[in-house]
């Protein structure tokens, strides 16, 4: 029978030889940690500089004018934090910077706090994980402040790195005598506020987005923190940075001190960043909030109206998407027809090229699937193309989309119908056409149907634009040519293709022929030159050009 027991939770013995992986011993890393240690010690200045020094070389120079140290065990102790109870309530300071310098031989020369004599406390890069001891000796008399010798790595950029570090700090930085400019973190906010410590900085979005990596400066420290944001379809989008200024429940990630804690506090930050978003939305009058955020703002006590009656005009998409435009964003009325689909540019290219003919009173828009639940956009009738019929001299073959039917002929009517529904009723449209294609997205030219009618006006240059937007993808791949190559040999193509289908084959083969020469020949005549080229079985005959 085993006797229950208790125990403690405690550190291995061998723990301190891990130090090295604490962190990544960059100068970004130290230059943080450091001027954090300064700036807590009650510092109000620190100089940076590369110097040569006697029995070390070259190394990289900190000073800072603060009270010194109590006791130099203090910053060789993992865990040991000699701050008082103010910075360690603010700031939750664990005692684990200085091991940033773990891997570097280092010389610390400190006044002893309250008199006229130093410490001079040399380390190995060994030392900090217990292997090679640490000594320490009396230093320079008069000695003010902390001064840290680093040594230096070949190519480090110490200049970069320090100017990195004092950009938010609030204390004066001077790097190789120079006053770095000190930035406030919320400069360019356009809305600020303090919370519980806490400056909370409001910034526009644009509609693509914003990512800034450094959303937090905790007392000159930036890091990265998930906030929400709102963005909103057609109006201004919003963002949020954090400055720290005073604010015990905001706890950093031990010991890289690179990361937020996840607690019941930064839910509750959260709550209030949101609410700021939604009152700043309010204020400004009419918005285009999706219904989920306008339930949220419900659920935080702020009343907004249905977001705004617009939405934005149809424009058919390209199967290069880089191609793609956005139309113009318009007021809609309850008459209007929201195009619904979940086709490619195949479709609304089709659909696109048979509204251009009629229907010139009815507009079309996009859809906007974030403002379902709100009334007016709910009730708003939406289209869709059901099938494509192709009409001959005896029989109607009828196509769903994305599907291919064989051409024998040109046929005498072409229609796209379409389902139309709204909120109380389900009828539809027929809309004649004399051109579309009938396949599948990211299918080619040779795998698509392409079915004009017989009385079609179409030019091959009209049908070879069309057959451009909807079919022309082209490949990233580097074998595959420039852009502008694919982009050739597709039209030439669609051109062969156009003109075959609009006038003869044999008039698409003397077309063919005619481009080449027209594109890669005829620059070598001169103006009153007639040249003449003969192809027969196995040979080429040119005459006419002379030099």
């Amino acid at each position: 029978m085993t006797i229950p027991t208790t125990f403690h939770a405690c550190v291995a013995d061998d723990a301190i030889s891990k130090v090295s992986r604490l962190f990544n011993a960059t100068l970004d890393d130290i230059f943080a940690e450091l001027f954090q240690n300064a700036r807590r010690a009650g510092a109000t200045r620190i100089s940076v500089s590369q110097i040569d020094y006697p029995d070390i070389g070259s190394v990289i120079c900190l000073i800072d004018n603060g009270p010194g140290l109590s006791d130099p065990r203090d910053l060789f102790t993992l865990g040991q934090s000699a701050w008082d109870n103010d910075v360690q309530s603010l700031e939750d300071a664990a005692g684990m910077g200085f091991f940033s310098l773990a891997g570097r031989r280092v010389r610390i020369i400190a006044q002893k706090q309250d008199t006229a004599q130093s410490w001079m406390i040399d380390a190995e890069p060994d030392s900090f994980g217990g292997t090679v001891p640490i000594t320490c000796s009396d230093g320079p008399a008069n000695h003010d402040g902390t001064t840290i010798l680093i040594a230096a790595k070949p190519n480090e950029s110490y200049v970069a790195a320090a100017n990195h570090a004092a950009r938010y700090l609030p204390l004066e930085v001077m790097v190789d005598g120079v006053v770095v400019e000190r930035r406030d973190f919320l400069a360019t906010a356009e809305h600020i506020e303090e919370w519980n410590g806490i400056r909370i900085g409001i910034y526009e979005r644009g509609p693509t987005g914003f990512r800034n990596n450094d959303t937090v400066n905790f007392h000159g420290v930036t890091l990265y923190g998930r906030f929400p944001s709102v963005g909103q379809a057609f109006h201004r989008s919003y963002y949020a940075r954090l400055d720290v200024i005073q604010c015990t429940d905001l706890k950093l990630v031990l010991p890289a001190r690179k990361e937020i804690v996840e607690n019941a506090f930064m839910d509750e930050l959260r709550t209030h960043i949101q609410t700021i978003f939604f009152r700043l939305i309010k204020a400004s009058g009419a918005h285009s909030l999706s219904y989920q955020h306008h339930q949220d703002a419900a659920e935080l006590w702020i009343d907004l109206p249905p977001a705004a009656m617009q939405l934005r005009v149809f424009e058919p998409s390209h199967a290069d998407s880089n191609q793609n435009s956005y139309g113009k964003v318009e007021t809609v009325t309850r008459d209007d027809v929201i195009f619904d689909s979940e086709g490619g540019a195949i479709e609304k290219q089709n659909l696109a090229y048979a509204l251009s003919g009629q229907r010139a009173e009815t507009k079309l828009y996009d859809p906007q699937p974030g403002f379902e639940g709100y009334d007016w956009y709910d009730q708003l009738a939406r289209v869709a193309v059901k099938e494509y019929r192709v009409i001959g001299d005896t029989d109607t073959a009828c196509v769903a989309p994305g599907k291919r039917h064989t051409i024998t002929e040109r046929p005498d009517q072409l229609e796209i119908h379409c389902t139309l529904a709204d909120a109380a009723h389900c009828e539809g449209w027929v809309l004649s056409t004399d051109w579309f294609i009938l396949g599948e997205d990211d299918w080619g030219l040779d795998d698509v149907d392409i079915v004009v009618t017989k009385s079609s006006k179409a030019t091959s240059a009209d049908l070879v634009d069309f057959l451009e937007h909807a079919l022309f993808n082209p490949s990233d791949d580097s074998e595959a040519g420039s852009y502008d190559q694919q982009e050739r040999w597709f039209r030439d193509e669609a051109e062969d293709l156009a003109i075959n289908l609009l006038e003869t084959s044999l008039e698409a083969k003397i077309n063919a022929i005619t481009r080449v020469i027209d594109r890669d020949l005829y620059w070598l005549r001169r103006s009153d030159q007639t040249i003449t080229v003969e192809i027969g079985k196995g040979r080429i005959e040119v005459s006419g050009l002379e030099v």
